[in-house]
């Protein structure tokens, strides 16, 4: 079975559902916060587009999917307020694999509308949303329709992934981590983007990153789990190729690992971030 069907965080609300278990995500989209307001003000402010089109290619679904399109709108009204021009219109595409959970996303749009008004104020321009099912590894949209597109933690997955002996030579997650310098160059070899910023940071295991908690104390039931992270973005992949009865197993394992390690040190993600502006 292809990975693109089979491929998607784990939805709902559930205990271990994505929703309930991206706080690394969030954290790390607050953290680009400033790279990604400064690429669509500079954007806005070089054409005062009457509409503005944005992409979110990984959008997955939870708080992280709405909260990336609030503080880009945000940043535009407040560009506006202080230029004293009308806000433009928004068109935003919420593009995932066609197992993400939409209808989530689709039944909180109502209220998420209706809060981003209210914050907003007079002069707020319209924001319409669409779902866009499919793999970004191919072709979504049309030609230049497009003015911003963004994505967190989607780029790292490749299209291919693969307990009995056979299942585990045949399961694979091609998964290549660059440097930055690596990142850059692929942008500039392949020609049709320029490069506008480029920076790493680190975000601790324990999200909560306080020093009064032990990170091995952080794994249990009253602190993040990062074991419960990475079974909400993994385990769909793994159930569709090992099947459901050695799930709970692996996941007590892993989260043994992890407590083991994260008692010994002190362990970070390491992003690379990256701000580019197609060319011509």
């Amino acid at each position: 079975m292809e990975v693109v069907q089979v491929l998607h965080m784990n939805g709902g609300i559930g205990d271990t559902s994505y929703a309930n278990n991206s706080l690394v995500q969030q954290k790390v989209i607050s953290m680009t916060k400033p790279i990604t307001e400064e690429a669509i003000v500079g954007h806005y402010c070089n054409s005062f587009s009457r509409r503005l089109v944005i992409a979110d290619l990984g959008c997955s679904s939870g708080p992280n999917t709405l909260f990336v399109v609030s503080e880009l709108v945000k940043a535009v009204h407040h560009v506006c307020r202080i230029l004293d021009r009308n806000s433009p219109e928004f068109q935003v595409f919420l593009n995932d694999l066609p197992g993400n959970d939409f209808n989530s996303i689709f039944k909180s749009l109502p209220s998420f509308q209706q809060k981003l008004s209210d914050q907003m104020g007079a002069g707020f321009g319209p924001c319409f949303f669409t779902g866009v099912p499919g793999s970004f590894y191919g072709r979504l949209f049309p030609s230049k329709s497009l003015h911003f597109v963004h994505s967190s933690y989607s780029l790292q997955w490749l299209s291919e992934g693969l307990i009995e002996e056979e299942k585990v030579d045949t399961f694979n997650i091609p998964q290549y981590t660059p440097c930055p310098s690596e990142v850059k160059s692929e942008v500039l070899k392949e020609g049709s983007f320029t490069v506008n910023r480029l920076e790493v940071s680190q975000v601790n295991w324990d999200t909560y990153d306080s020093d009064s908690i032990s990170p091995a104390d952080a794994l249990g039931d009253g602190g993040y789990s990062v074991a419960k992270c990475m079974r909400a973005v993994a385990e769909p992949l793994l159930l569709s190729h090992f099947g459901e009865g050695i799930i709970e197993e692996v996941f007590r394992r892993y989260k043994e690992i992890i407590a083991d390690r994260m008692s010994k040190e002190k362990t970070e993600f390491v992003n690379v971030i990256i701000s580019v502006t197609k060319r011509g």
